[in-house]
């Protein structure tokens, strides 16, 4: 057992590193599934196909198992351009001849690939396009909590659906409508 004061902003921590470790690990989070690392890394990645020009979400989905790039090879990266926005180096990161510079064209023909799709396709169908291309759904599930995990991107991907039957439709406010949930804490 471990004993926490309050369990907001911490919680996810000892969970995260508990299942690392193998260690069956639950806790009262008072957060929902918005704020597991498999959703964080899947909303980065949708909000980098709006706007690849977010260095922040960019560099998150780099360093995740969608791509899997080193913290040196991010580093190498800021290096290609420096002054520059992380996505202007990425795109000469791009241009190198070595395996980052592989690494990095294949990133980019997908993600040019999955704009095009969320401009022309529905959300839902998007997302699960994602899992499939990278294998995330069945990495996640390979991983400690691995059944939970994949219970909260299905999740994420029900709630794509069940916002494409609103009025609403596109990217971009189903991305607005995901952090209004999230400020209001109601996921």
């Amino acid at each position: 057992v471990i004993l926490l004061r309050a369990t907001y902003n911490k919680a996810n921590a000892f969970l995260e590193q508990l299942r690392q470790l193998d260690v069956p690990a639950y806790a009262e989070l008072g957060t929902g599934y918005f704020q597991a690392t498999e959703v964080q890394t899947m909303l980065s990645l949708l909000q980098i196909i709006d706007n690849p020009r977010q260095d922040i979400p960019l560099a998150a989905v780099l360093r995740s198992p969608l791509v899997g790039l080193s913290g040196a090879e991010l580093a190498e990266i800021r290096l290609a351009a420096p002054g520059q926005s992380f996505y202007a180096a990425l795109l000469v990161a791009s241009e190198q001849v070595n395996t980052l510079g592989v690494k990095m064209r294949r990133f980019l023909t997908d993600l040019d690939r999955w704009r095009e799709q969320a401009r022309r396709n529905n959300l839902s169908d998007l997302v699960w396009q994602i899992y499939r291309d990278t294998g995330y759904y069945t990495t996640v599930g390979a991983m400690p909590g691995g059944a939970q995990r994949q219970a909260n991107l299905r999740a994420l991907h029900d709630r794509a659906r069940q916002y494409e039957q609103t009025s609403f439709r596109g990217l971009f406010r189903f991305l607005r409508f995901i952090e209004r949930l999230q400020a209001e804490q109601s996921d």
